[in-house]
């Protein structure tokens, strides 16, 4: 057994007996190369990716080009990497719907927090629901291309009205880590208050989003 296979076979051990929760980023990113590097040090290799990048989540939000140009990076490794924040947010939603009834302002919020999760850019959501609450049907309609993400009220008015929805909450994600809202959140936010109610539905609440964090408009009282 040469030296690499041994350490491998540790590191294997290792997180059979503890999972991955106290090892370093790098330790986790070298633990998922070693399917698609093989012969390699990928110690080395994760070292590499977190110096360039940042930590665990850089990484897997950086670019498949980006991430194959990291010295002994394969064509494999570098596209798995940079599918793996899609493969969660399936996992995520995939395990929602197993729920009976996602209801009530709780569930309907922890439902899209899943649902938006990792997005590298400013994405916007839409989620229906029912007269008590419930969740209808949820959709991104908008995805961002550098600082910023397009939603209009005749996006929301149009879901409103092809779910047949009796109130809509808004969702969209802050990428850069601060939840607060920009004075054109706020903007929007009213017109599509507005339109909603002019069309008798309720804009039950804005939530904007980031992985550990979130602000409703609903509970900081801007939507009166």
């Amino acid at each position: 057994m040469g030296t690499h296979d041994g350490h491998r076979m540790r590191v294997r051990e290792k997180i059979s007996a503890t999972g991955t929760a106290s090892l370093p980023d790098h330790e986790v990113l070298e633990y998922i190369l070693f399917a698609f590097v093989p012969r390699r040090n990928t110690n080395e290799i994760a070292h590499a990716l977190t110096e360039k990048f940042g930590d665990f989540a850089d990484v897997l939000n950086a670019d498949e080009e980006a991430l194959r140009s990291v010295p002994g990076m394969t064509e494999n490794a570098a596209l798995f990497l940079s599918v793996l924040p899609e493969l969660f947010r399936r996992y995520a939603v995939c395990s929602s719907r197993k729920r009976p009834v996602v209801s009530g302002r709780k569930a309907v919020r922890e439902y899209i927090a899943k649902e938006m999760f990792g997005m590298p850019v400013e994405v916007a959501g839409l989620a229906a629901l029912n007269v008590h609450d419930g969740l209808i049907r949820f959709e991104r309609p908008a995805y961002g291309t550098g600082d910023g993400v397009a939603l209009s009220a005749r996006d929301a008015v149009e879901f409103a009205l092809r779910t047949k929805a009796v109130s809509v909450v808004i969702a969209h994600n802050h990428p850069g880590g601060d939840p607060r809202p920009s004075q054109q959140d706020y903007d929007l936010t009213c017109e599509i208050s507005r339109v909603l109610g002019s069309i008798g539905v309720r804009l039950a609440d804005h939530i904007i989003y980031t992985d550990t964090d979130s602000f409703s408009f609903k509970d900081n009282g801007l939507l009166e």
